[in-house]
């Protein structure tokens, strides 16, 4: 891009999670290379957790704290991203507050860009390892056709904890502030691929997830349905939607996957004894709002 030293910023959405917060970013500065930036944006809804949590950025010098938007996790990160300027770094990497970075992930992600040529490091975007407090590592995955993570040799979707992004992506392209969780990765790659984008499997960038199947969503339920488990499906289906009617139009493969969607959900439902919410998460999902439309969607 230049040939002055790359720059990485970090981005840090977080909610109600003062210790992870800390953790995260005592994980962030104790880089063998340290970031250009680091941007917390706090969703968090109470001025007292925020309190707190601004003194926990107050302890890292170079960490920016932003209010956040209060509406939902995509739009928290466009938050944190929009605030680094394009010509203020080159590279990004979005990580949640309950994630630690190993100590040479940014040294690691600023080599392999370096290896490429200008041209490629414009239109690269790195993912790498995600590791649980069990021991299970993430792999290369895309998307199946009915809109699941499966593994791909070449991967057309991120590990988003340990996925780093050219920062003037974000010039044309933002997190679709429509999905309140779940999928908004996969959907952000899918946008990527069809501008030119390509996705390269850096095993040496590597992340310590602390709190996997631990979010606040996951452990909120209605019924026998975790809060996790509706904005999910609701997502799958507005990504789904959007796939085949406006980023890959293909009119059988949508209807085909109308289809085959509402039976697994119907059935999944029923099976939970819980089929009264599949009017919320078809509401939930926005995706009505994209098949009404006639115009293209970003």
């Amino acid at each position: 891009m230049h040939n002055s030293p790359m720059r990485l910023s970090v981005c840090i959405p977080t909610m109600n999670r003062t210790q992870e917060l800390k953790a995260c970013l005592e994980a962030v500065w104790n880089s063998s290379v340290k970031p250009d930036a680091v941007i917390v944006s706090d969703d968090s809804p109470d001025v007292g957790v925020q309190q707190l949590n601004r003194q926990v950025v107050d302890q890292f010098p170079g960490t920016h704290y932003l209010e956040g938007p209060h509406a939902g996790v995509c739009a928290n990160r466009n938050n944190a991203v929009n605030a680094i300027a394009t010509t203020d770094t080159d590279f990004v990497a979005f990580i949640d507050d309950d994630i630690c970075i190993e100590p040479d992930f940014v040294e690691q992600a600023i080599q392999h860009y370096t290896a490429l040529s200008p041209e490629q490091q414009k239109y690269t975007i790195l993912t790498g390892i995600s590791r649980d407090s069990e021991g299970n590592e993430s792999i290369p995955v895309k998307l199946s056709f009915r809109g699941y993570f499966c593994p791909a040799e070449t991967p057309e979707a991120v590990d988003l904890h340990s996925a780093v992004f050219p920062r003037s992506l974000f010039t044309t392209e933002q997190w679709d502030e429509q999905i309140f969780f779940g999928y908004e990765d996969a959907e952000l790659c899918l946008r990527a691929l069809k501008r030119g984008y390509h996705i390269q499997y850096c095993p040496a960038l590597r992340v310590q997830d602390t709190c996997a199947g631990k979010s606040v969503l996951a452990a909120s339920k209605t019924g026998t349905l975790t809060k996790s488990q509706i904005y999910v499906n609701a997502a799958r289906l507005y990504v789904g939607i959007k796939r085949y009617k406006y980023l890959f139009p293909d009119h059988l493969k949508l209807t085909a996957f109308l289809g085959i969607y509402f039976l697994h959900i119907t059935v999944f439902l029923a099976r939970k004894r819980m089929l009264h919410l599949l009017p919320d998460i078809i509401q939930q999902s926005n995706g009505w709002k994209l098949l009404l439309s006639p115009t293209s969607t970003s």
